[in-house]
C-alpha cells in the first residue's frame, strides 16, 4: 500500500511537472510568435538556447574555442532561417548578432551571480595565486568584481563578433532558398486600376461629349 501510493505521488508530481513545462513552451512559443521581425525572433530562439547549453556544459567543458564553436554554429542557423525569409544576407547577419549577443549576456548573469554568492572563496583563490607567484598585490572584493565584470564584457563582444560572422554564412545560404513572391505580379496588382474607377471615368466622360455633338452648326 505504501509503494502503490508513492507511485501515485510520483505520478501526480511527473504530470505537474510534465504540465509546467508544456504551459512554459507554450508561453515561450506564444511570445516569439509576436515578434515580427524575423532577426530578432530568430535570435531570442537560438540565444536563449545557446545561453541554456553553455551554462550546462560549463560545469563539464571549459574554454573559449568550445564557446566559439558552439556560437557560430547557433549563429549560422538562425542567420539561414532568417534570411529564409526575407531574401536578404542583413537579415541573417542581425540574426547571428542577436544569438551571440543573447547567449553571452545570459551565460554572464549567471557567472556574475555565481561570482557574487561566491566572492570571499574567489577572492582569497586570487590572493593564494597571487603569493605563490610573489606578485605583492592584494585583492579585494571590488578589484576581483572588477576585473571579472571587464572579463564578462570581453566575453559578450565576442559572441557578438562570432555570432555576426555565422550569421553573415547562414544568411548566405539562406537567401538562396527563400521563397518570396515575385516582384512583377505584385507590382502590376499594386496599379491595376480598380473595376470602380474605370466604370466612374466612363460616366464622367460620356456628359462631356454630348454638348459638343449639339454645339455643332447646321449646314
Amino acid at each position: 500500500m505504501l509503494v502503490y501510493s508513492q507511485k501515485l505521488a510520483y505520478d501526480a508530481e511527473g504530470s505537474f511537472l510534465t504540465s509546467i513545462a508544456i504551459s512554459s513552451e507554450d508561453i515561450m512559443q506564444n511570445v516569439l510568435a509576436r515578434v515580427r521581425n524575423p532577426a530578432l525572433r530568430q535570435g531570442l530562439i537560438f540565444g536563449i538556447m545557446l545561453g541554456v547549453i553553455l551554462l550546462a556544459l560549463n560545469f563539464i567543458i571549459t574554454g573559449l574555442i568550445f564557446m566559439v564553436v558552439l556560437t557560430i554554429l547557433a549563429a549560422l542557423i538562425a542567420g539561414m532561417r532568417a534570411s529564409r525569409e526575407t531574401g536578404r544576407l542583413t537579415t541573417g547577419m542581425l540574426a547571428g548578432l542577436w544569438t551571440g549577443l543573447i547567449g553571452t549576456l545570459i551565460l554572464s548573469i549567471f557567472a556574475l551571480g555565481f561570482l557574487l554568492f561566491n566572492i570571499d572563496a574567489v577572492r582569497k583563490n586570487a590572493q593564494i595565486t597571487a603569493n605563490q607567484q610573489h606578485l605583492h598585490i592584494i585583492y579585494t572584493n571590488s578589484q576581483v568584481i572588477t576585473n571579472y565584470l571587464i572579463i564578462y564584457l570581453i566575453l559578450i563582444a565576442l559572441g557578438v563578433l562570432f555570432g555576426v560572422i555565422g550569421g553573415a554564412f547562414g544568411g548566405s545560404f539562406g537567401r538562396r532558398r527563400a521563397q518570396l513572391p515575385p516582384a512583377e505580379e505584385y507590382q502590376e496588382a499594386m496599379f491595376e486600376p480598380s473595376s470602380e474607377s474605370q466604370t466612374e471615368e466612363s460616366t464622367s466622360i460620356t456628359p462631356s461629349e454630348e454638348p459638343s455633338s449639339s454645339t455643332q452648326p447646321a449646314e
